[in-house]
């Protein structure tokens, strides 16, 4: 494939999506559960139905489905995390709130386990982890460079390179979910601490910018 992380799937009927979402979901199961190399696609469309010759067509090969469920799992986060990004209301409480979402998304158990299952495999796929880290961009640090983009317009900020600042932010949380990694997630939400240190960068952030 030229790109395996495509930002929208190619126009599907309602039933062809319903099946893509199907071999996607057993595809993350097989994924999570035997890892990528004892993963197959005739494994998952037993499990999902279909064809194996409609799962070549929608997703090329094995590292295409891989693509897919991992675009998968970007589109889920930025539904939940940046839906109604940066409302109209001061950019500390905004910021923090966003910035808690985000952290509470990046330490899920299963956000953890595809993390580290894209870890284990994208160095053996350079295209894809190319193509990941636009994806990554595009869906995390876009939406928060946005979010102080309009803070500056609204004259609550002043920042020099926006793009610097959001890829701050982003990598800040980043680090903190770093922990969740090693031990495999928190179901029930970042600890305390880590919530602490998500509040703290983002003050010293609001405090360096502040207009």
């Amino acid at each position: 494939m030229n790109d395996p992380i495509e930002s929208t799937p190619r126009a599907l009927t309602n039933k062809g999506e319903a099946r893509r979402l199907r071999l996607i979901e057993a595809a993350t199961r097989s994924l999570l559960e035997r890892g990528y190399a004892q993963t197959s696609i005739h494994r998952i469309v037993r499990e999902a139905g279909g064809s194996a010759a409609t799962a070549y067509q929608l997703f090329g090969n094995k590292e295409g489905l891989l693509a897919a469920v991992l675009q998968h799992e970007l589109d889920n986060m930025r539904a939940v995390v940046f839906a109604g990004t940066c409302p109209r209301q001061p950019v500390g409480p905004a910021l923090h709130d966003l910035a808690v979402r985000l952290l509470t998304y990046a330490v899920q158990p299963k956000s953890v386990a595809l993390h580290r299952l894209l870890v284990a495999e994208c160095h053996r796929m350079p295209l894809l982890a190319a193509s990941l880290q636009q994806a990554v961009d595009t869906q995390v640090h876009g939406p928060l460079e946005q979010c102080l983009r309009q803070a500056c317009e609204r004259g609550e900020l002043k920042i020099d390179d926006l793009r610097q600042a959001a890829l701050t932010l982003g990598n800040l949380i980043n680090g903190i979910a770093f922990h969740a990694r090693l031990i495999g997630g928190y179901a029930g939400g970042p600890p305390a601490e880590h919530l602490a240190t998500c509040r703290y960068g983002v003050d010293m952030l609001l405090h360096a910018y502040g207009a």
